[in-house]
């Protein structure tokens, strides 16, 4: 018993992974995005996309390569750079200006309903509350075993 729940708490740690990306402004009008999670393992696959923060469109969109690292030319609208590593792993940050400066400028209270949000942590909640259900019914297990178990012994020794 006690070694199944070992071993459910030792492989939900072996997936907990934070996605990280790292936005490099190379000074001449592109920028360098690296991805990476937080357990050193590369994201080769995950989706870059440069979304307008005028529009909401996306403006330029590729898969990381083997090196997990894309150049990107950076658009002369205000844009930002969203990293999307699957369901639940999403960075959003916002992009660098080019050199000469943005040809078109957002209202920093104006948002769109299509641009992507950040998406850290939502499987991590999901799997708390599983593990703590699948712990809560081991514990219920044990005290029904035990209680039975404490009966059955003090029957035979009245005996």
């Amino acid at each position: 018993m006690k070694s199944i729940l070992v071993l459910l708490l030792l492989s939900l740690n072996l997936n907990a992974h934070t996605l990280i990306m790292d936005i490099i402004d190379n000074e001449d009008n592109t920028i360098t995005v690296v991805g990476a999670f937080s357990t050193g393992e590369k994201t080769v696959g995950a989706l870059v996309k440069l979304e307008s923060l005028i529009t909401g469109e996306v403006l330029y969109q590729k898969r990381l390569p083997k090196e997990s690292e894309l150049t990107i030319e950076i658009p002369k609208e205000q844009y930002q750079v969203v990293l999307d590593g699957g369901p639940g792993h999403t960075v959003v940050k916002e992009g660098f200006a080019p050199l000469e400066g943005f040809t078109k400028k957002t209202d920093k209270t104006q948002t769109s309903k299509k641009l992507s949000q950040n998406q850290h942590g939502a499987l991590i909640n999901t799997s708390v509350i599983v593990l703590f259900s699948i712990a809560f019914v081991l514990l219920v297990l044990t005290l029904y075993f035990s209680a039975k178990n404490t009966k059955m012994l003090t029957s035979q020794l009245k005996k």
